[in-house]
């Protein structure tokens, strides 16, 4: 089955799309730097952004833990959503400690 399967192309392949992509983000960050597209109002509209995204992250994490639970019980995937969940809270418990150690 994994006969034509090269190993080395597929290793390869990931270090090599990271570093085209981090060039490519290199560029078009001085590039935005260089037409001043980094300023307050970019930064408040991707901090309400970021906001909005946690709050439907958290809703959508509840929605599919409490599927899992109705659909399979307390298997594998129950386990790995729990998982995600207390990432996911211990991540902004640690994010709202540094923000409000800052302000």
């Amino acid at each position: 089955m994994y006969e034509e399967f090269d190993i080395w192309a597929f290793l390869s392949g990931l270090p090599l799309g990271l570093a085209i992509a981090g060039i490519i983000l290199y560029f078009s960050w001085r590039k935005g730097k260089k037409e001043r597209r980094y300023d307050e109002r970019y930064t408040n509209v991707h901090r309400q952004a970021k906001s909005i995204s946690w709050g439907t992250t958290t809703v959508a994490i509840l929605v599919a833990w409490a599927i899992v639970m109705i659909v399979e019980g307390s298997q594998l995937a129950f386990f790995v959503l729990a998982g995600l969940w207390v990432v996911h809270m211990v991540s902004y418990g640690i994010g709202a400690a540094i923000a409000s150690k800052q302000n």
